[in-house]
């Protein structure tokens, strides 16, 4: 029976869906202004092992993960300049342009890392009427206001139990925010909804019963889940970073136009370092998923990353990743194997329950590890699934099957340097070369 630590309730809760056997899951996407980096990664391959692991089990799972294309502002700030408009700036191009190409960017990095696709991926830019509509509903009942200037705020003082995700009380998040308050809000813990654009200003900006302008960051996941998974929804997650203030303006918002909750589990995945340190652009501190491809495979990204539980911080090292590289190898090599005609039960129920209590994948892979040759080719076949690993045979390849043909006649002729020449080509395309009494045995990475 599968349980998840829900932020909100701090503990973990048997996961009971709102309608059997269907799953809405919620899981917030990029801001689609640069290249996704493995921080990026690390969120979308906690909550594609958890998709992966719902189907397993046979729901039906309409996950949608949305598109930021307008209204983040630098530093996630109340005024200032768009994330995208400030992209385009610094490259002369037009904000269209930054938006198509990062977006096709997130997508091949999810085809390359090997992730399910969302059923649904929304932009802002194209639900801006349901953004509206829900800024009516709150100013309609009296939790926004509308300034002079043309912004809209929601007012958190309305809602009296705003804080409750996070755990902050006003006055911590009064002294520890680091957002510069804009001028026009009534509080400094109010936020925007609806800013009203510059004079003359037209890109980017659309109109509205408050005059020309975009959305705020927060109230566009409000209106898209609300869109497509309802007032209530079963799965709301991100990294843990998004946990404040941005989930917390998103609970306050919805809740306060539905007066529903707005998920029933709210699930962050930790946060990832490079070799100890804070991911940062300032310091070139940071590994773009495309970066790390070159090196890894998506295999052994993605073990080296299930190795740590998902909620807590994954420490982007050589040795963690040559932990990932290692355990692929041994996996690869108990199928290629002789495997049992039947799983011995107990192993994989253990696989299994480890992976239902709250994602243990490190768990999950220990047992799995220990006991590959238990399994049978089936059952392998389906902790390949779960797991998101692709194991390639290479007669799949017509060039990489003629490269190992050439290889086993050159080493029957001891012509061993073409031999060694083939097994270097053969390693390009992406295999192992295991020579054994046996057989050469060939693994995919």
């Amino acid at each position: 029976m599968l349980s998840l630590y829900s932020t909100l309730e701090g503990k973990k809760e048997e996961f009971k869906p709102i309608t059997p056997k269907k799953v809405g899951m919620y899981v917030c996407g990029p801001t689609v202004y640069d290249y996704g980096h493995l921080g990026h990664a690390r969120t979308y391959l906690a909550f594609d092992l958890l998709h992966r692991l719902l189907r397993y089990q046979g729901y039906e799972v309409n996950y949608v993960q949305n598109i930021t294309d307008v209204g983040h502002l630098v530093n996630d700030s109340e005024s200032g300049v768009d994330k995208i408009k400030q992209k385009a700036q610094e490259t002369g191009e037009s904000p269209g342009d930054i938006v198509r190409r990062y977006t096709e960017a997130h997508f091949k990095d999810l085809r390359d890392l090997n992730i399910l696709q969302p059923t649904t991926s929304p932009k802002a830019s194209e639900n801006i009427k349901e953004i509206i509509d829900f800024v009516e509903v709150l100013l309609h009942k009296k939790f926004a206001y509308v300034t002079d200037l043309g912004n809209v705020y929601f007012s958190v003082a309305r809602k009296s139990d705003y804080g409750k995700l996070s755990r902050r009380g006003v006055a911590e998040i009064l002294t520890g925010t680091r957002v510069e308050s804009a001028q026009d809000k009534r509080s400094s813990t109010d936020f925007a909804l609806w800013k009203a654009a510059p004079h003359g200003n037209t890109e980017m900006t659309w109109e509205s019963p408050w005059g020309r302008g975009f959305p705020g960051w927060h109230i566009e996941c409000s209106a898209m889940s609300q869109k497509y998974l309802g007032d209530t929804f079963d799965i709301h997650g991100a990294a843990v970073e998004h946990v404040f203030p941005h989930h917390e303006n998103e609970i306050a918002q919805s809740e306060a136009a539905t007066d529903k909750p707005m998920a029933n589990y709210w699930v962050h995945s930790g946060m990832l370092t490079i070799n100890g340190s804070k991911m940062s652009k300032s310091t070139r501190n940071t590994v773009t998923v495309q970066d790390a491809l070159k090196t890894y495979s998506s295999n052994e990204i993605r073990l080296a990353m299930y190795l740590t539980h998902y909620r807590k911080p994954f420490d982007f090292t050589k040795q963690a990743m040559q932990q990932g590289v290692a355990l692929r190898g041994k996996l690869f090599s108990a199928y290629a194997s002789d495997l049992p005609e039947k799983t011995a039960p107990e192993v994989l129920e253990e696989v299994i329950a480890a992976l239902e209590d709250d994602l243990d994948s490190p768990r999950a892979l220990q047992v799995w590890s220990e006991g590959a040759l238990k399994f049978n080719r089936a059952d392998s076949d389906q902790l390949f699934a779960i797991f998101g690993l692709s194991y390639i045979r290479i007669e799949e390849i017509p060039r990489a099957k003629q490269l190992a043909q050439e290889r086993e006649q050159a080493r029957s002729s001891k012509d061993f340097l073409t031999a060694d020449n083939r097994k270097a080509e053969i390693a390009q395309m992406g295999f192992e070369v295991l020579d054994a009494e046996g057989g050469t045995v060939y693994l995919p990475h």
